[in-house]
């Protein structure tokens, strides 16, 4: 296989948990809560769902007690925000920390386990396809689960009445609440829902991608997926851009040593030769994806506030009727 096939397979791959987490994120976010829990979430859901597979012998079982998983987190999480008002970013990070420990403690029995993973389903003629084929059209069905539901959540968010009342919950709650609408209704419905597509990203990852489960596997995938949402303003086709771009960062430092030793080949001049050396070291290639999140999450900084990258006008804030 080619490098630039390798690549591109592994981008597919790596791109389906950023992409599941990041679109959960977009529901959550659009309707005002701000999840900084999704780490601990693909950890609780990669977890549940590697066990769940062996245990019951149905992966998509497994997955889908990965999605409880990780909605079960994320219940907390929307019981301490909207219902307590508890800070939405010490929540966030808690259960980051809870899922981590969690999973790290039980997580033990399962270590040195493997699963039959879910197989790679060829589309007929298009996975014959060169270079892009096997990449593009010869991938797990989770794979196409996470590129099938982008057009689907684009369309409840902007094109659904559904879709209105979370973007005017998001908005102005106590606008949307007088006019009728469900504020904390839909509010826990788009966080739990967030946290079980979290939950399905972490599964993917252990069912999918490693097919073994590992202490704090996802790896950072959570915080990325964070930042890619604030990356793509909160619109799902940026988002879609966004993941794959993430990932084939990601997916180029697995073949660090291929790509260095191509483009060196080509490098006659001794400082530019060590500068290229350096750059594309496998240690150093590691951190290109979140140094990219870090600079993300810089910019937001240099904003002030995420209103004015183009979020919720009521992001973050606990919304109560006493207020009123």
């Amino acid at each position: 296989m080619s490098i630039i096939a390798g690549t591109l397979e592994s981008t597919v791959r790596l791109a389906t948990p950023l992409l599941l987490a990041a679109m959960g994120e977009v529901i959550a976010e659009r309707s005002g809560v701000l999840n900084l829990g999704v780490e601990g979430m693909m950890l609780a859901g990669a977890l549940a769902g590697f066990a769940g597979a062996i245990s019951t012998g149905s992966l998509w079982l497994g997955f889908a007690i990965g999605m409880v998983a990780g909605a079960a987190l994320a219940l907390l999480h929307a019981v301490l925000c909207i219902s307590l008002k508890a800070d939405q970013v010490i929540s966030g990070i808690m259960l980051t920390l809870l899922g981590t420990g969690v999973t790290t403690y039980f997580g033990r029995a399962w270590v040195g386990r493997n699963v039959d993973g879910f197989d790679q389903i060829p589309l007929p003629l298009l996975s014959d396809i060169p270079v892009v084929g096997q990449a593009f059209f010869s991938v797990t069905a989770l794979d196409y689960l996470s590129l099938s539901l982008v057009p689907v959540i684009w369309y409840l968010l902007f094109r659904t009445n559904v879709g209105s009342e979370i973007t005017a919950v998001g908005e102005d709650p106590e606008t949307a609440d007088t006019a009728g609408v469900p504020v904390f209704r839909i509010q826990y419905a788009c966080v739990l829902l967030g946290g079980a597509l979290a939950g399905g990203a972490g599964a993917q990852l252990s069912l999918a991608f490693t097919n073994f489960w590992g202490v704090e596997m996802t790896a950072g995938r959570g915080w990325i997926a964070v930042a890619l949402v604030i990356f793509a303003q909160w619109h799902i086709w940026r988002l879609l851009v966004g993941a794959y771009l993430f990932a084939a960062i990601d997916a180029l430092s697995f073949r660090s040593g291929a790509v260095r030793d191509a483009v060196l080949s080509g490098i006659d001049i001794a400082a530019v030769e060590s500068a290229v050396d350096f750059l594309l070291n496998p240690q150093v290639m590691n951190t290109y994806p979140y140094i990219m999140t870090v600079v993300v999450l810089w910019y937001v900084m240099r904003q002030g506030n995420l209103n004015e990258l183009g979020g919720p006008s009521a992001l973050v804030d606990a919304y109560s009727r006493e207020q009123d």
